[in-house]
């Protein structure tokens, strides 16, 4: 286990050296894993309504995959999450003038944003609406005078001081309250962040961590992330942390050696080609059609 542990760290360290950027924004999420049999840790999963296993996941804002933990099917969305970050931060925070962390709402927790601040780690994380919240937006519900723009929704950002009883401190907070064309009432979001960028600049850095969806998504329906029907729970760690090794290298070869490429091409569209093999010889030949778009 450490073995994969340590090869799926050099894999992200290659492609962070090669891309030489300044900034690092690290989202983390879960997500089920359904199972069917009796593995070791597998649990019924009240809000997913299934008996599974609750992996956590960290990516890059490129999509490079971090890290990534099987954890028993009950467990909470953010269950060990600090101990899961850790290891990042510890080797990546210095090298990186910003190190940004995104994370949805069940990733609002106090232990979260203390740890943050104190390793200066700037947070981007949904917070759930609740009665003060919403009290303290209530001047600015009024629905915005004229006619709405094209795409039929009026937005106003509010900034907001705001803490919660089993915070230690208060903390800023940016509401979103969005009306839409042909809706009674607003849709409103809350953001809390230490970041000191504009309320504008932060509901857009936020929104930008909607993409690990699709990474996770992308390596359970191409890698079978969620294929862990091994008896052992280690055993199915080991699978899972095997598939993360492959979406790495795939994920390399899709971000630098596509030349040209217009359109992002999904990990599926790599790997599954129609071809023919022949050995000749001393020598394996693969034949592709002409119009294969790597064929060079």
């Amino acid at each position: 286990m450490n073995a994969l542990e340590a090869a799926l760290t050099r894999s992200h360290d290659a492609l962070m050296k090669r891309k030489k950027k300044q900034r690092l924004v690290v989202d983390v999420d879960s997500t089920e894993d359904p199972a069917h049999g009796k593995q070791e840790n597998v649990a019924f999963n009240g809000h997913f309504g299934k008996n599974c296993f609750h992996p956590l996941f960290a990516f890059t804002s490129d999509g490079d995959c971090l890290r990534a933990k099987l954890r028993p099917g009950n467990v909470h969305s953010a269950d060990g999450i600090v101990d899961f970050l850790d290891p990042i931060v510890k080797r990546y925070r210095s090298r990186f003038v910003l190190f940004w962390l995104r994370g949805d709402a069940a990733f609002a927790q106090p232990q979260m944003y203390e740890y943050c601040e104190g390793e200066r780690v700037t947070y981007f994380i949904r917070l759930p609406a609740n009665a003060v919240l919403n009290r303290l937006i209530d001047p600015y519900l009024t629905r915005p005078v004229g006619r709405p723009p094209k795409d039929g929704i009026q937005v106003k950002l509010v900034d907001l001081r705001y803490q919660a009883q089993t915070w230690d401190r208060e903390r800023r907070v940016v509401a979103k309250i969005e009306w839409h064309d042909g809706e009674l009432f607003p849709r409103i979001g809350f953001i809390v962040t230490n970041s000191r960028l504009t309320a504008g600049k932060v509901i857009k850095v936020y929104n930008g961590r909607g993409d690990v969806e699709n990474r996770i998504k992308e390596g359970k329906n191409t890698l079978r992330w969620d294929k862990t029907s091994c008896r052992r729970f280690s055993a199915n760690q080991a699978r899972l942390l095997m598939g993360v090794l492959s979406y790495n290298l795939l994920h390399m070869l899709r971000q630098f050696y596509l030349v040209g490429e217009e359109i992002k091409r999904s990990m599926e569209w790599l790997i599954k080609v129609g071809a023919k093999v022949a050995y000749h010889g001393r020598r394996w030949q693969v034949h592709v059609a002409s119009a294969f778009p790597l064929a060079r």
